[in-house]
C-alpha cells in the first residue's frame, strides 16, 4: 500500500501538469497576498484581520480545486487498466491496497502543496492557521476521494476526464448554488458537496470536519467495486 502510494505521489510531482498546477497555485496564492495586504486597513476594521490570506486560499480552493484535482488524477486507477500494468500491481499486493495506495499518494501531493501554500503566506499573514490547513486538506480530500470513485468505475481515462471536468464545474455551482435556494431539490444535492458544510456560518464551522466521511465513502465503494473488476 505505502508502496503505491509513494508512486503514486512521486508520479504526481513529476508531471508536467503538475508543475504548472503548482505555479498557478502558488501564483494566485502570492499575488492575492499582496492584494489583500494593500486592503490591510479596511479587512481590519471589518474584523478579519489576518484570516484574509487564508480566506482568500480557501476561496481559490473551492473554486479551482475539483478542477485542479481531476485533470491530474482523473486516470489514477483506469490508466494502470488501459495500460495492463494493473496485473503486475495485482500480482505485488492486494486490490484494496492498490485503492488505499492510490488515494494516499494523490492525498499527500495535495496536503503537501496546501501546507506549503500556507507556509508561503507566512510574511503577509505573519502566522499559521492549523484550523485552515486541516478544513482545507479536508475539502481537497474530498475531491482526490471522488475522482479515484470516477476512475475505479469508468473504464476509459479518456471519459473519465471528460465526466470529470464536468462533475468539476457542476459541483461548485450546485453547491453554491444550495446554499442561497429554497428548491428542495437542489439543495439535497447540496447536502452530498462539501460546499453545503464550508458555507456555514458558525465560528469555527464544525460542519466542514463531516466532509471527511465522504473520502472514506468513496474509498470503500471504490475497493469494493475494484475487487468484482477483471483485470
Amino acid at each position: 500500500m505505502l508502496t503505491v502510494g509513494f508512486r503514486e505521489f512521486k508520479s504526481l510531482f513529476s508531471s508536467i501538469r503538475s508543475i504548472v498546477i503548482i505555479v498557478v497555485l502558488f501564483g494566485v496564492i502570492i499575488g492575492s497576498a499582496r492584494l489583500v495586504r494593500q486592503f490591510e486597513a479596511p479587512l481590519q476594521e471589518l474584523g478579519l484581520g489576518n484570516d484574509a490570506y487564508a480566506m482568500g486560499l480557501m476561496l481559490l480552493l473551492i473554486l479551482a480545486a475539483p478542477l485542479f484535482v481531476t485533470s491530474l488524477s482523473h486516470n489514477i486507477v483506469n490508466k494502470e487498466m488501459d495500460t495492463r500494468t494493473i496485473r503486475f500491481l495485482a500480482t505485488k499486493t492486494s486490490r484494496s491496497n492498490i485503492i488505499l495506495g492510490k488515494f494516499i499518494g494523490s492525498f499527500l501531493f495535495w496536503a503537501v502543496c496546501i501546507t506549503v501554500a500556507l507556509l508561503l503566506i507566512i510574511p503577509f499573514s505573519k502566522s499559521f492557521s492549523i484550523v485552515n490547513l486541516v478544513q482545507s486538506i479536508i475539502f481537497v480530500s474530498y475531491f482526490v476521494g471522488l475522482t479515484l470513485f470516477l476512475s475505479t468505475i469508468i473504464p476509459k481515462p479518456s471519459l473519465s476526464m471528460f465526466l470529470g471536468i464536468i462533475i468539476s464545474i457542476a459541483l461548485p455551482v450546485l453547491g453554491l448554488w444550495s446554499a442561497g435556494t429554497d428548491n428542495l431539490f437542489i439543495k439535497a444535492v447540496g447536502y452530498v458537496t462539501p460546499y453545503f458544510y464550508y458555507m456555514q456560518e458558525e465560528s469555527n464551522n464544525y460542519y466542514a470536519y463531516f466532509v471527511a466521511f465522504f473520502p472514506i465513502l468513496f474509498i470503500l465503494l471504490s475497493i469494493f467495486i475494484f475487487r468484482k473488476r477483471d483485470l
